[in-house]
């Protein structure tokens, strides 16, 4: 939560909350006891959905597939994995590491799911005590057998990779679609979608849909460079149990040339954790964000998801650095990390995965 004083960035990169959204004129200010019932509500929802994920056969079985069981094609030496631009290869990353807990830890592997050689290792692969065993049928899917829990004495886990198709992009072959079905003790319980729309290195969108139990991930996004002096970004992830919306992030950000030395950059975006809704807007040029006071370039508030203020975000300098407060309605502040811990590790998160999407391409 901290940033020196010059590097506005790091703050956005180290630490920071989420979102926007139009102001609604209906809704009432909390006072502290109410807000702070709001936020506590917010962090059990967090520890309660991560304990409930890391419990669904579909999430343990990915997890055990990408990190305790020996893989059956990622280490073939005679498989020549396709050259994807990073670009690309960024739209895979669907979910971070830890994505909601640090503890529990949720890793979802999907680069084990979204197979860009998957033409060279189509066929059947079963798991044996000695190793797998690799048949070339069939030859337009990618199957994988193999036991769960370890000591199960069949192989009663099944994946398919199936409906997979590429693009050339410059040369390069890109994916543009793959689906994947995990079947245990034959009953699916997990699945994952991804697609592609690919004009050409500076236009794409992408979408990954994934399912398990009572569980849907969906994550979007699109980037557009192909007007001067115009970069395009924008971003939805929703996380849902049985329907119902319980995490998500929208962004879009646009950056527009000035010079070889600056940019405006506008970023409007809005985070859903829970019944927490973080409302954000950044308009300033590249220098101001460099050598600027925070508080006169974005406004960051919080809200419930029935509209009420829950109260506002402001930074403090403290020596060197600038630190990130929650301010009460009453006007009373508190650092943000020590009142939310859970919470603010997640819209950290979002910022920090927002920034890195946009200066990496």
């Amino acid at each position: 939560m901290k940033m020196k004083r010059f590097t506005l960035f790091a703050l956005f990169l180290a630490g920071m909350v989420s979102f926007v959204a139009c102001e609604k004129d209906d809704t009432k200010d909390l006072n502290k006891d109410e807000a702070q019932q709001q936020i506590t509500n917010a962090e059990q929802e967090l520890l309660t959905k991560s304990g409930e994920i890391v419990a669904t056969d579909g999430y343990k079985v990915q997890e055990y597939f990408a990190t305790q069981l020996p893989s059956p094609f990622y280490v073939k030496s005679d498989v020549s994995k396709s050259v994807v631009p990073s670009r690309f290869q960024k739209a895979y990353e669907l979910t971070r590491q830890n994505l909601l807990l640090e503890n529990p830890e949720i890793e979802f592997h999907f680069d084990y799911f979204l197979i860009e050689f998957f033409n060279d290792v189509k066929g059947t692969w079963t798991w044996a005590p000695d190793g797998w065993t690799h048949e070339s049928t069939p030859t337009d899917k990618v199957i994988v057998k193999f036991p769960y829990p370890a000591t199960n004495a069949t192989n009663n886990v099944t994946i398919t990779y199936y409906d997979f198709t590429t693009t050339l992009v410059y040369g390069e072959t890109v994916p543009t679609g793959i689906k994947v079905k995990i079947e245990k003790d034959g009953n699916q319980v997990f699945s994952m979608v991804y697609s592609a729309t690919i004009a050409n290195m500076m236009k794409y969108s992408t979408k990954v849909t994934v399912t398990f139990g009572p569980f849907e991930i969906s994550n979007e996004e699109s980037f557009d460079a192909s007007v001067n002096n115009k970069v395009l970004y924008s971003k939805n992830f929703t996380f849902k149990k049985d329907g119902k919306l319980f995490y998500s992030e929208d962004a879009d950000l646009t950056i527009t040339v000035v010079s070889e030395q600056s940019a405006d950059i506008l970023i409007t975006a809005k985070q859903i954790i829970g019944n927490l809704e973080f409302r954000l807007k950044i308009e300033a040029n590249t220098n101001e964000l460099e050598t600027g006071n925070p508080n006169d370039l974005a406004s960051l508030s919080l809200y419930t998801t029935s509209g009420d203020k829950v109260g506002d975000f402001v930074w403090v300098l403290e020596g060197e650095d600038w630190v990130l407060y929650f301010k009460f309605n009453n006007g009373e502040q508190v650092k943000a990390e020590t009142l939310m811990p859970l919470v603010a590790e997640r819209f950290s998160s979002f910022i920090d995965d927002l920034f890195s999407n946009i200066y990496v391409k």
